[in-house]
């Protein structure tokens, strides 16, 4: 490989990765046509059939089939190992973290047509309370933020190996510097942009902000924290052509792992900044 190669010299990483970018103008269609249509506040078969649409027939479904022939079984190939990483990640994250973004963030969610929902009992607001305060977490939301989730670290992954890649000839120090800076500015940068872009005018009946502009800044650097952690991690992931591939198993323990540091900065950031709401 030349220096400065966007994808992983593990081919089964790298189509992969060509694959998920392909998703991406796909996955802003389908919520700019949901959002548009109105159909983020329906009853709850809908609102969970139409976030896993999001997800399960392009991000597994698809690439099932089209990588029957590979050579590689399915559960060793890293299209499905990223796919099962992300549900695992975004399980904790949803069930857990996302009180944080309520009760420090100021987020709000408002689906009156939905009747289920799944978040923790003790963590978080009152549960006496949570559902008239707009605290509580509809299941179609974890099949949501997986598709979310495989866009941002798909995106962020290529751009991190660039700028390693590119800076190979540098001295070790700068680059490591250097590598600090890029995880830094792409974990913000995706945070900055999930509420700048899907925080709009067509979804604001149903998720919004009490303080956008400071969610925006301050903000941005709380939920930057999750990509600190994760990036990178994803990054190791099968990267090397003759590496060490990750296992199912060591797939979900690492997504594990990363949850909890991730709920640990969460819970560091509210006791240095507190609730923002």
């Amino acid at each position: 490989m030349l220096p400065g190669h966007w994808f992983s010299e593990n081919p089964d990483k790298a189509w992969s990765e060509k694959y998920f970018l392909v998703f991406i103008p796909i996955f802003f269609a389908y919520n700019y046509f949901i959002q548009r249509m109105g159909w983020l506040d329906v009853g709850n078969f809908w609102h969970i059939a139409q976030n896993l649409i999001m997800w399960l027939p392009y991000c597994v479904f698809l690439p099932l089939w089209l990588r029957r022939d590979s050579g590689i079984p399915w559960q060793r190939s890293y299209w499905f190992k990223f796919n099962v990483y992300m549900t695992v990640y975004i399980f904790f994250a949803t069930y857990f973290h996302t009180e944080y973004f309520f009760d420090v963030l100021g987020m709000r969610y408002h689906f009156p047509k939905v009747t289920l929902y799944a978040d923790s009992y003790l963590l978080g607001p009152d549960e006496a309370t949570a559902l008239q305060a707009f605290k509580k977490v509809p299941p179609g939301m974890y099949f949501n933020a997986i598709a979310f989730f495989i866009v941002y670290h798909t995106a962020s992954v290529v751009c991190l190996r660039r700028m390693r890649t590119l800076t190979a000839p540098a001295p070790a120090l700068l680059r490591r510097v250097l590598w600090v800076v890029t995880v830094a500015m792409t974990a913000f940068f995706f945070a900055w942009a999930e509420t700048f872009f899907y925080i709009n005018s067509a979804a604001t009946d149903n998720v919004w902000y009490v303080d956008k502009a400071r969610q925006l800044g301050i903000g941005s650097v709380c939920y930057a924290l999750y990509f600190i952690v994760s990036f990178p991690n994803v990054y190791r992931m099968d990267e090397n052509r003759d590496g060490e591939r990750w296992s199912v198993s060591r797939s979900v323990i690492e997504a594990c792992f990363v949850s909890m540091v991730s709920l640990l900065l969460l819970d560091l950031f509210t006791w240095v900044v507190g609730p923002m709401r």
